[in-house]
């Protein structure tokens, strides 16, 4: 005797499409977190504003003649200088001097101070940096041929051109020259990554860039470790 068949149960359709939807839609999340997480990552990156593409010849504060090239691969604080300047150049050295206090000893980075005078010798340099306790090899003061050095951090390093004032307007005979106040941070690779107005006279403008610099730093600190 033949035996009936057993009815055969039909699929829920979305037995099946439940757990593939899911799965897609857990897709589109982890992907869009990946993207925010790039994105802010992007954007706590500093911008990249400009290349070192040349050497450049100097004599450092001990003598020694210098050459750029030698801090390749190093992450570079750049800023101007003159020793006997009367309009805020000692403020922007003190400053350095805190960020030199915080991440300098480091073998992957430089500190550099260009005079803007050339009456600035190696031994006026040194006695200027001695005055701000600054003895480490990872801080030159340099000075160089004027035009070379005027040139090489205006359309290098992006800094403000340097202008010299009128007799008339000099606040006293050592006021000389006008020029730009801020820092340049370069990264490991030579790329001009940012300006700071770490001496602004303003305590709000002051602490903003403070910090900023401090911020960006850190990332490019990151970067050369991670060797981006």
């Amino acid at each position: 005797m033949t035996q009936p068949e057993t009815p055969q149960k039909s699929v829920n359709p979305w037995t099946i499409w439940i757990p593939i939807i899911l799965i897609m839609l857990g897709g589109v999340v982890f992907y869009n977190y990946l993207v925010q997480q790039s994105l802010k990552r992007d954007k706590d990156r500093p911008p990249y504003l400009g290349r070192l593409e040349n050497d450049l010849e100097l004599v450092e504060r001990s003598g020694r003649t210098v050459h750029l090239s030698e801090l390749k691969g190093k992450i570079i604080i750049a800023g101007y200088v003159y020793t006997r300047c009367p309009r805020g150049c000692a403020l922007v050295v003190s400053k350095m001097k805190k960020l030199h206090d915080e991440f300098g000893g480091s073998p992957g980075l430089q500190f550099l101070s260009f005079t803007v005078d050339p009456d600035d010798t190696p031994q006026v340099l040194s006695e200027f940096a001695t005055r701000f306790g600054i003895k480490e090899n990872d801080w030159w003061f340099v000075n160089g041929p004027k035009d070379a050095v005027r040139s090489y951090l205006t359309f290098q390093f992006k800094f403000s051109g340097v202008k010299e004032v009128p007799e008339a307007e000099r606040f006293n005979p050592d006021d000389k020259y006008i020029h730009d106040m801020k820092v340049a941070l370069v990264d490991h690779k030579g790329n001009i990554r940012g300006h700071y107005d770490i001496a602004n006279v303003d305590p709000e403008y002051e602490n903003f860039w403070s910090e900023r610099v401090r911020r960006d730093l850190r990332v490019l600190i990151d970067e050369q470790k991670a060797g981006k």
